[in-house]
């Protein structure tokens, strides 16, 4: 038998499965469940409430996309414009393995569930504002080094990159392939170098 922190592993791996298939109000707890091969008081016992446990995936999702960040924001011997092209390049690229059918969670949610739910329009912006920073710095780091230009905010050119990024995910997602993320990394390397 399992134990608990493989239960609520297993619950937030199938959960993100789930909502990335369907959405928030379309995933019901007893599926994930199932799916999971968990006791119903296992999945109380960690969240509580399928808002919680919603939360709880959309915070595993936010620290694997940090980390992928992270990865590219460290990249050795790259100018701070190349490291933000791989990095969405790389996006395209796992885009592609699931067949533009999965974009992102933050994104998805953010349609799905800010405009109705505080808690989640609390969360999800507090996401995106640590995306933002994280971009912001590779930039203003760019911005030194000279490779990416000095006429615009650092903090201005993140919203132009994050706005960019979530806008090519739903277009992806719209027309099943990744060429609109490769042909929006090709053009913010053209918009952010000096």
């Amino acid at each position: 038998m399992r134990n608990e922190t493989s239960h609520k592993a297993s619950l937030i791996q199938h959960g993100m499965k789930r909502f990335f298939a369907g959405s928030y109000h379309g995933t019901s707890v007893d599926a994930v469940l199932d799916e999971a091969k968990v006791p119903k008081g296992s999945f109380y016992h960690h969240f509580g409430s399928k808002e919680a446990f919603a939360m709880a995936v959309v915070h595993e999702y936010h620290v694997q996309s940090a980390a992928r960040l992270a990865k590219w924001a460290g990249a050795p011997d790259m100018s701070a414009a190349e490291r933000l092209h791989a990095y969405m390049e790389e996006m395209a690229h796992r885009l592609d393995r699931r067949g533009n059918r999965h974009g992102c969670l933050i994104g998805k949610f953010s349609l799905e569930l800010a405009p109705s739910s505080t808690p989640f329009s609390t969360l999800l912006s507090t996401m995106l504002s640590t995306w933002k920073a994280s971009v912001q710095a590779i930039l203003a780091e760019g911005q030194a080094e000279g490779s990416v230009r000095r006429d615009l905010d650092a903090a201005d050119l993140a919203t132009i990159v994050l706005s960019t990024i979530q806008g090519a995910v739903l277009l992806c997602l719209a027309h099943r392939s990744s060429e609109p993320m490769y042909v929006a990394a090709a053009t913010v390397t053209k918009l952010i170098s000096e």
